[in-house]
């Protein structure tokens, strides 16, 4: 996956290690591999699977909802 860096210009590159120097006070050097803790697996349900659950009825009424009194 690609960092926030990788999908900036040329042009941007050298925007954001200006803009890097002048918030922190260090020259912006780009890390040597990826360090990013958390990885996502998604996970695409069946169509049926949705459908099904989408026509289910809530098991509550709406004044549980505080939409009536």
């Amino acid at each position: 996956m690609a960092t926030f860096v990788d999908l900036l210009s040329e042009k941007g590159k050298a925007n954001w290690a200006e803009i890097y120097k002048q918030l922190t006070g260090k020259k912006w050097v780009p890390p040597a591999q990826d360090k990013r803790g958390i990885q996502c697996e998604t996970k695409i349900e069946d169509t049926a699977e949705i459908d099904k659950i989408m026509r289910q009825k809530p098991g509550y009424s709406l004044d549980v909802q505080g939409r009536e009194g």
